[in-house]
């Protein structure tokens, strides 16, 4: 397992955290943690960055790559 790095900007309240976690939750993602603009996930062998960025840019919030 890999684990990224990704920085988004505009998540910086416990309410935005929590709409990023529920949005990567929901396509099999493991956070390992989450501060305010950035987190840091798990990446399985069936889930890539890129759909990691995409389920995060569609619940809202920009990823800056």
């Amino acid at each position: 397992m890999e684990t990224i790095s990704i920085s988004i900007p505009n998540m910086k309240s416990p309410h935005c955290q929590m709409t990023v976690t529920s949005a990567l939750k929901a396509i099999g993602a493991t956070v390992k943690s989450l501060a305010p603009t950035k987190a840091e996930i798990e990446l399985t062998s069936s889930l890539t960055k890129e759909a990691v960025i995409a389920a995060i840019e569609k619940a809202g919030y920009t990823v800056t790559k």
